[in-house]
């Protein structure tokens, strides 16, 4: 039985990681109301720089560029929107033009052998640049009550706390709570 539930499991974040991608595809072609424009910013390394075995490396996180196999090793979505679904929205801005001074963070993730190795500061430091190329002012994140590390990682890059989700809407949609980060980017030094 243990090796069904497993493999029901692995179908699950396939289909969850396939209509994901899928949206992202949409938001970034214009397709998706209320997005004015979506970065995916990556972070990647040279596969000889890598300290496992390329084989055991995700083959569809690598590729080639100038003669050089590279392999993803985290990434997230930068989305310009005045809120993104089913999440808690930011306050600030406020009025005309909100819309387009507001940014949220989504699908934030690093490879786990690279945890606490400065990837995902590196992937938060580039999107707060990007977004101030865009005319972002206030950058917005989510994460769930008990994700210690994501936690660290967003206040050690500026954010601070501005709201939770009820408890009661985090169990409709079948997840961890979350808080809702914010930053500043009027302040931010880069």
């Amino acid at each position: 039985m243990l090796e069904t539930v497993s493999y029901l499991a692995a179908d699950h974040k396939k289909y969850l990681a396939e209509r994901e991608f899928g949206a992202l595809k949409e938001r970034i072609a214009g397709e998706r109301v209320g997005f004015n424009r979506v970065a995916c910013i990556n972070a990647t390394l040279s596969v000889s720089q890598f300290s496992k075995p390329a084989d055991d490396l995700c083959s569809s996180c690598k590729f080639s560029t100038n003669g050089e196999d590279r392999v993803v090793i985290g990434t997230l979505d930068l989305n310009q929107a005045m809120r993104l679904a089913d999440e808690i929205t930011g306050k600030r801005p406020e009025g005309i033009g909100a819309d387009f001074a507001r940014a949220y963070l989504s699908n934030v993730c690093v490879a786990t052998e690279l945890h606490r190795k400065g990837v995902g500061y590196g992937l938060v430091a580039k999107s707060k640049k990007v977004a101030l190329e865009w005319g972002i002012t206030d950058l917005y994140a989510h994460v769930a009550v008990d994700n210690d590390a994501a936690k660290r990682l967003y206040h050690k890059s500026g954010f601070i706390y501005e709201n939770d989700e009820p408890a009661w809407q985090a169990r409709f949609l079948g997840r961890p709570r979350r808080l809702l980060l914010w930053a500043d980017l009027t302040k931010t030094n880069l």
